[in-house]
């Protein structure tokens, strides 16, 4: 999995630019079925790499001994 922060945002972005697109604009046939397929790994990717990034899991330990 990736632990490149930047890179995983990247991605995140990607992936939902091609949602947004592919859902908002009349496509050809081809990119009708191929672009919410590039989103959904893109975001299903990026989710998962940030979820799993470990300075993620650091700040909310932070943030959950500052709540105590």
């Amino acid at each position: 999995m990736f632990k490149n922060l930047p890179l995983l945002i990247f991605i995140l972005i990607i992936g939902v630019s091609t949602s947004t697109i592919s859902t908002n604009e009349h496509l050809p046939t081809f990119l009708e079925w191929t672009l919410p397929i590039i989103s959904i790994i893109f975001n299903a990717t990026a989710v998962v790499g940030l979820s799993l990034h470990k300075p993620m899991k650091q700040a909310e330990d932070n943030l959950n001994e500052v709540i105590r």
